[in-house]
């Protein structure tokens, strides 16, 4: 019984250690790209060509049926 517990004990220190260090690596990679975000630009968004189309659901989920249509016979 006793070893159990000292295997539970060790296991549970050795996960809260693990995220501990996680926390601390998160932080300081967060704090790096805070500080030199303006060397990474962000890529401007994807705008679709024909937006009355992609504004129109009822033709997306006719290309999902026809497709399934298509792919059970």
């Amino acid at each position: 019984m006793m070893n159990g517990l000292v295997l539970m004990v060790i296991g549970m220190a050795t996960v809260f250690a693990f995220l501990v260090l996680m926390v601390f690596a998160m932080n300081c990679s967060a704090a790096f790209f805070r500080k030199f975000a303006h060397l990474f630009p962000e890529a401007p968004a994807a705008v679709p060509k024909n937006k009355a189309a992609a504004a129109d659901p009822a033709a997306e989920v006719a290309v999902v049926l026809a497709a399934i249509k298509a792919k059970r016979g």
